[in-house]
């Protein structure tokens, strides 16, 4: 044996050595530890437990057979995490419990059992000393054959971090892990939750989320991580961009001195995002993360382009939970092994959507934390201290808004703050916000009319209101010769997808139009998005509500069908923005929605028919509109609040078991596998691919640039998604693991639902 033997043991099939590896991830998970938002104290504490599981976490890979399969590609039936944990209770017996436990579960669940989640993928508890002895005895054969080598091994580590290791008590006869049977086992009745506390649990799920993370970067090579920007730095640049010149107003003063959870009430395009990032400068703690959550997937793209111009590129990211569900997929499966490559580069483009310090997202990925769902474990070490900004929660269906709230108050458990903003926050929502978070009116922050600047914000008549009988579809053909006289920009929003694809169709020819909708994929959603906020935007927008939230627009006058008062509150904030132009704008709101497809098949109307025809009658009464004027319509329209299923549903949300019992329901090494499901149903929309990308889908994936892949995809409803199966024009592709239909795609008008095609699946 060679002096360096034990620099013969691999960690990937790639050839990356386990010495390499094993450094990589101690050193990453120092570095994530140091950025932890607790004390100095604590995160030095955790960032020495933490290097030493990332020494320790891949040793049981040393096994004779692990290695052969790495070289030769053959079969290797056991799990190495059992070994390294083996290994780690005999050389680190001052290792407790649950800092074991992150080893043995850093790819799998602990062992299923009675109640265990169906699906979820787990360890083989025939492996353990305590359920078959003789089949331990066969996994430590695989070691003890190297016992000299793995020793060196040990021995080259121990002295690279300077550790306690006791290599001298290395015992290949013992046949435990370090801790009793029912720690590894969820049992109600003997296992885990009956021999732990809660806070052990708490600490051992902590440790495994961070030392999984480690995992994740070091195996994707990505060794940097970006600083914690101090957000009180950035309140000049915040300034610049956001106000662009304009003095501060009181409201925004208000809001930027105000500590702790606060209602923020302004009109669009009065800065109410500067406002925002100021309350977050005011309340971030040291090391405190960021989170930026809005309505819908189709509005985070604008936001996030926003804050890079503000914090750059290298702070921000967009979560999305689809992409955080593969990137723990993938290790969970180890797929470094079978393809290293492939697992790199897709871990390398996902890791840079988790790990930044400032992230904007849509509810549904912080609710995978407060209901467990895989990867839920790194919110324990994020979420403490963190800003949290929910803007237009309003937008929410009901049973969302009962689960937000009650994550919001686990949140304020763990030290968080929470802003809510919003244009149009009815004012029975904001009881209920105040009520059920213990938000004090005084944090409740709206302009002031008592104060020049914020009166003069209220004040401002920036739109001229006319209700046009009939719909914007039978109005068509006055529409086109009112554009044709008119020299003014335009805004069309629509209801339906069909209803502005057929409107699109009708003037795309005539003018110089951008059509905007929820049917692109990302790809082409991006390239117009900065089309129409360019310095020279298209003379005709036409919308869907994917211009409701984020999208910094400015129209002078616009067409708008039918929708409840706080949605159009949304929509005209996009017309005479600023209220910057002389006179107000004129828009035209059509009395009667557009309620079929160009095929004359009906369409789902997506709001309800009573709110929006009080809407409807309420307009008819005012010409210029005020925000006061809009606020008491919004008001007026929500005076009940939520009655009969709407208030069921929110009852629900609001008193789920898991999330308001959430400490004690832990159980360390697991996670929910029907969660996805859950978070599915309240985000309402599943991805399908064109039949036309799939060929260029396959060779991104066959590439490895499988993020570039996801962003051919396009998002479907749910109930759109049944309408189709039963249209047999879409089906689900075994060999992409993808829905895919072959209704027509067109990179200017998206995915047309309505169009008839042939069936050939």
């Amino acid at each position: 044996m060679c002096e360096q033997d034990y620099t013969k043991y691999l960690a990937k099939s790639s050839g990356e050595l386990l010495t390499a590896h094993s450094l990589s991830v101690s050193d990453l998970a120092e570095k994530l530890s140091i950025q932890l938002p607790f004390s100095d104290e604590f995160r030095k504490k955790i960032a020495e437990i933490l290097s030493e599981l990332g020494m320790l976490h891949d040793i049981g890979k040393t096994a004779a057979g692990f290695q052969k399969m790495l070289k030769e590609k053959e079969n290797w039936p056991h799990r190495h995490e059992i070994l390294s944990t083996f290994i780690a209770a005999q050389i680190a017996p001052y290792l407790k419990a649950e800092e074991l436990m992150p080893i043995i579960s850093h790819h799998r669940s602990i062992p299923e059992a009675i109640g265990s989640s169906a699906g979820e993928k787990c360890l083989p508890d025939n492996e353990l000393p305590f359920i078959r002895p003789n089949a331990f005895d066969e996994l430590i054969s695989e070691i003890s054959v190297e016992k000299k080598s793995i020793l060196e091994l040990l021995a080259a580590l121990n002295k690279e971090k300077n550790l306690k290791w006791q290599l001298n008590a290395f015992d290949f006869s013992k046949k435990n892990l370090g801790v009793l049977e029912q720690y590894w086992l969820r049992r109600q009745s003997i296992g885990q939750k009956a021999n732990t506390t809660s806070q052990q649990r708490y600490y051992a799920s902590f440790l495994r989320g961070l030392l999984i993370s480690a995992d994740h970067l070091a195996s994707a090579h990505h060794f940097q991580i970006p600083d914690i920007p101090k957000q009180i730095e950035y309140i000049d640049k915040i300034k610049e961009m956001e106000l662009r010149g304009n003095p501060i107003l009181p409201f925004q003063v208000r809001c930027a001195g105000k500590s702790g959870d606060a209602i923020l009430k302004a009109p669009t395009g009065s800065g109410k995002t500067a406002a925002i990032l100021l309350w977050a400068a005011k309340n971030q703690v040291e090391n405190g993360r960021l989170f930026y959550v809005l309505p819908h997937t189709a509005s985070i793209n604008a936001m996030y382009r926003r804050l890079q111009k503000i914090y750059g590129d290298d702070k921000i990211g967009v979560l999305h939970h689809k992409n955080a569900a593969f990137l723990y997929k993938l290790f969970e499966e180890d797929a470094s092994i079978d393809d290293p490559e492939t697992a790199a580069k897709s871990a390398a483009s996902l890791a840079r959507e988790l790990y930044h310090p400032i992230r904007v997202s849509t509810p549904h990925q912080i609710l995978r934390f407060a209901l467990q769902g895989k990867g839920w474990e790194l919110g324990l070490a994020e979420f403490p201290g963190a800003c949290f900004v929910f803007d237009e929660i309003h937008a929410f269906e009901p049973l969302l808004i009962g689960l937000t709230i009650a994550t919001i108050r686990l949140l304020k458990r763990m030290g968080a703050s929470v802003l809510f903003a919003s244009a149009t926050l009815p004012e029975f929502l904001e009881k209920i916000l105040c009520k059920e978070l213990e938000i004090d009116e005084d944090n409740v922050i709206s302009p002031d009319p008592d104060f020049t600047g914020d009166r003069e914000v209220l004040g401002k008549i920036r739109h001229r209101i006319k209700v046009r009988s009939g719909s914007l579809v039978a109005n068509l053909e006055s529409i086109q010769s009112e554009i044709e006289e008119s020299k003014k920009t335009v805004l069309i929003i629509c209801n339906h997808v069909a209803t502005s694809q057929a409107v699109w169709a009708k003037l795309k020819d005539k003018f110089d139009c951008r059509l905007l909708h929820a049917k692109f994929n990302a790809d082409d959603r991006f390239r117009i998005e900065g089309e129409i906020q360019s310095a020279n935007p298209p003379r005709v927008l036409i919308a869907t509500q994917a211009v409701e939230v984020s999208l910094d627009l400015d129209y002078d006058c616009g067409y708008i069908e039918p929708a409840p008062a706080d949605a159009l509150g949304q929509r005209l904030g996009r017309i005479n923005r600023k209220g910057s132009r002389l006179d107000p704008a004129d828009v035209v709101i059509f009395e009667q929605p557009s309620l079929a497809n160009k095929n004359g098949d009906p369409l789902f109307m997506p709001y309800d028919e009573n709110t929006v025809n009080k809407t409807v009658e309420l307009l008819k009464t005012v010409e210029q509109l005020t925000e006061a004027q809009l606020t008491a319509i919004v008001n007026k329209i929500y005076q009940n609040g939520y009655t009969d299923s709407s208030l069921t549903e929110y009852e629900k949300g609001l008193n789920n078991s898991l999330i308001n019992n959430f400490e004690n329901e832990i159980i360390a090494g697991t996670h929910k596998s029907w969660v996805e499901s859950v978070i599915e149903g309240t985000d309402g929309q599943l991805e399908v691919l064109p039949m036309s990308y799939y060929d260029e889908f396959r060779e991104k994936v066959k590439s490895k640039k499988y993020t570039e892949a996801r962003m051919l995809l396009v998002p479907l409803q749910t109930r759109q998604y049944h309408m189709l199966i039963a249209r047999n024009v879409l089906h689900f592709d075994d060999i992409i693991d993808e829905y895919v239909t072959n209704l027509e795609y067109c990179p200017d008008s998206g995915l047309d639902l309505s169009g008839n095609v042939e069936n050939i699946f």
